[in-house]
């Protein structure tokens, strides 16, 4: 029975929701059934009380103890309860979103003739929606709702007033191309990224509609952040972005403003893999910009993905003490299970960019790193390490265990080539001869045309150094 979505849905919710279902399930507004509450309450025991998997029998039993066993039965008490949750669930999502319930109360008064309370109601959560801060996509379409109520209302009771239908026209437009702009715009990020190819269904009608109504935020990022995803090569398109995402980020939910700046985090990125430097610098703004904002926290945490690239973009860059800061003061609020691996080999990066190799060697040896990709960031920081300290020895050893450790990987893909890669030349580069400028050219020269190869950088600076 535990796999009952039911149960599965009790087992996700918090104590002082069960609780609230409990008073919903025992009001006859809500529900008339009994046996249908005691099946809810078992299952709350189960969950928290008992803390066992529940049974069909024993939950049957708790139901209907006078009766015999019928599973029938019992799956239709389920479905019954299943449908009590789920409308527990929407009415918890009513009163979260303030946008969507507003026009419902309208409508009614509209349907009972209730002229009075139904203007009265009107300006009243008009001057409500206006001064709440939201400006997205779905602020103008309630408003367009809540003018639509009031178009149907007016249009019963009179062929001669002033409707309005242009400004509700302008808001159900403003709408539809924000949201169409904002899904273009996850389309081109997920293509990119996965290799697909999408049709964005009017998208020339779409941008043509969008440059005449860029006096909305919600257009206006959305549509700078498309122009930038797809003409990549024009600076202009990202710099348009990101000075509406940091005048208007208020004016989005939280979530859709953390989605805003990854647009543009990830529009950063693409230009420094196009060898655009400076977006380095940009990406490292935009980061900073979002930690003062409060953008990079989500329930109080932040994802150790955000905190391995702040540290990295920053330490790019050359900002050692502000990376130092931002380590140990951002530790505290990643997921607990994940900070001591994430802190330690962050702070080993730290100590390698400082050239202490004792240090980053240290803090390396601090966590086991089960994280596949984390595990080998770390063997090649030691690997190097091992290098800059000339301890042949243990590099060499460090080595086969690397190499056997690849070998027991079958399905990394383009990780798994790409650290063998590492392996193989850095093999060669110690057994080099000094001098031997044929094999040092040769080598040189594999290192410049094999790929995958994440540290060519690293390795083409080692060839030409003056030992060699």
């Amino acid at each position: 029975m535990e796999n009952a979505l039911a149960y599965q849905l009790m087992q996700r919710m918090s104590k002082p929701e069960l609780n609230t279902v409990d008073k919903m399930l025992r009001s006859p507004y809500f529900n008339q059934r009994e046996d249908v509450y005691h099946l809810f309450r078992y299952l709350v025991d189960c969950v928290y009380s008992l803390k066992k998997k529940p049974s069909f029998e024993d939950a049957f039993n708790a139901c209907l103890p006078e009766e015999s066993f019928n599973i029938v039965k019992l799956r239709l008490l389920l479905s019954y309860l299943m449908k009590l949750l789920e409308q527990y669930l929407v009415l918890q999502q009513m009163e979260t979103d303030t946008f969507s319930t507003k026009p419902l109360l309208l409508r009614a008064y509209r349907q009972r003739g209730l002229s009075k309370h139904f203007h009265h109601t009107f300006r009243l959560q008009s001057r409500q929606l206006d001064k709440q801060p939201l400006r997205n996509a779905e602020y103008h379409l309630y408003t367009y709702f809540l003018q639509d109520e009031e178009y149907r209302m007016n249009s019963a009771n009179t062929r001669t007033k002033d409707l309005k239908l242009q400004e509700v026209e302008e808001l159900l437009s403003c709408s539809f191309i924000s949201m169409k702009l904002r899904q273009a715009c996850f389309m081109l990020s997920h293509q990119a990224v996965f290799k697909t190819d999408y049709h964005i269904w009017m998208e020339y009608s779409m941008l043509e509609a969008a440059s005449m109504l860029l006096q909305h935020p919600s257009v206006a990022l959305y549509y700078y952040g498309y122009l930038a995803l797809k003409m990549s090569d024009e600076g202009a398109h990202f710099h348009n972005f990101k000075m509406h995402l940091l005048s208007h980020y208020n004016h989005f939910p939280s979530q859709e403003a953390r989605d805003l700046l990854l647009l543009g985090i990830n529009l950063c990125i693409r230009k420094i893999n196009r060898n655009e430097e400076g977006f380095l610098r940009e990406g490292f703004e935009l980061y900073r910009w979002a930690l003062d904002a409060d953008l990079l926290l989500e329930n109080g945490l932040m994802s150790r993905f955000t905190y391995n690239n702040i540290a990295g973009i920053s330490l790019r860059l050359g900002e050692l003490d502000w990376a130092e800061q931002f380590l140990v003061a951002y530790r505290p609020f990643l997921e607990p299970s994940k900070q001591e691996a994430a802190y330690s080999l962050n702070a080993a990066r730290l100590a390698f960019v400082k050239k202490d190799y004792r240090e980053t060697i240290y803090q390396l040896q601090q966590v086991d790193y089960k994280d596949f990709i984390n595990n080998m960031v770390a063997k090649i920081m030691m690997l190097k390490c091992y290098y800059e300290l000339e301890e042949v020895e243990l590099l060499d050893a460090h080595m086969k265990v690397m190499r056997g450790f690849l070998r027991r990987k079958h399905q990394m893909g383009y990780h798994q080539k790409n650290y063998q890669n590492i392996v193989n030349l850095v093999y060669k580069l110690i057994y080099l001869k000094p001098g031997d400028h044929k094999a040092i050219a040769q080598l040189k020269e594999e290192i410049k045309e094999t790929e995958p190869l994440t540290e060519r950088g690293w390795l083409l600076e080692k060839i030409n150094s003056p030992g060699l």
